[in-house]
């Protein structure tokens, strides 16, 4: 059975780590993804395999909750800081539900893992050789992520939160008078273009994959009631 689908933004929430990342010049090896189930919008942060429980919390109170407040509920995986009796009893005590995954059905936090999984890719593709610079390529990353249309919703998360979307360097013109530009600031701004292009390309590339796969499987059937299924 699916979850139920939520209402509003930043209401029902998913959380998962992406670890075993090269460790970065920062000491980051590990990156902490908050999913918003609703508006599909991401939140990349980077943390250390090592990050306990309370500073996990720290975290998602910095990044998050000073954007969208707290959630309703939450959906993990069984991870040990998720597990442990801090991370339960804070959340009881802003009334907020925890649900846990269960062993072997990873499905069930499902929206994290086709994040985790899109980011992999989006981030082998900016890095290229200089893979301990991967955290300095979140941030826009995360912007570009949440920039594009989401196949489920048929909008980007921007649209769904903040009813607006935000111009990115793809809507920028090019830049005419190559006397009067900053080098540094031409190839910062020509360095997100390539970001956004690369997440166009991915997003398009991941739903032709899926959709083949998921049709190969596809069947239609009918049930009647008191059949076997």
């Amino acid at each position: 059975m699916p979850l139920p689908i939520p209402s509003q933004p930043w209401v029902d929430i998913n959380k998962d780590f992406v670890i075993g990342l090269p460790r970065t010049q920062r000491g980051n090896d590990s990156i902490y993804v908050v999913v918003d189930r609703f508006s599909k919008m991401a939140h990349f942060i980077p943390c250390k395999k090592t990050t306990d429980t309370v500073r996990v919390a720290q975290l998602y109170f910095r990044e998050v909750y000073r954007l969208h407040s707290l959630p309703v509920s939450i959906v993990s995986d069984r991870n040990t800081r998720f597990l442990s009796h801090f991370w339960r009893s804070l959340w009881k005590m802003v009334n907020t539900q925890l649900n846990f995954s269960m062993a072997y059905h990873p499905q069930t936090d499902g929206q994290t893992e086709v994040v985790n999984k899109f980011l992999g890719n989006l981030l082998r593709d900016l890095v290229g050789e200089h893979v301990k610079s991967w955290d300095q390529k979140l941030n826009p990353a995360e912007f570009a992520h949440n920039h594009a249309v989401n196949r489920s919703t048929g909008f980007s998360p921007f649209q769904v939160v903040y009813s607006v979307t935000p111009r990115g360097p793809l809507d920028l013109l090019p830049v005419q008078d190559k006397t009067r530009v900053h080098g540094k600031a031409a190839d910062f701004v020509h360095g997100l273009q390539e970001i956004h292009e690369t997440v166009h390309n991915n997003l398009k590339n991941a739903a032709m994959k899926y959709k083949a796969v998921a049709d190969r499987r596809r069947r239609h059937v009918e049930f009647e009631v008191g059949d076997f299924v």
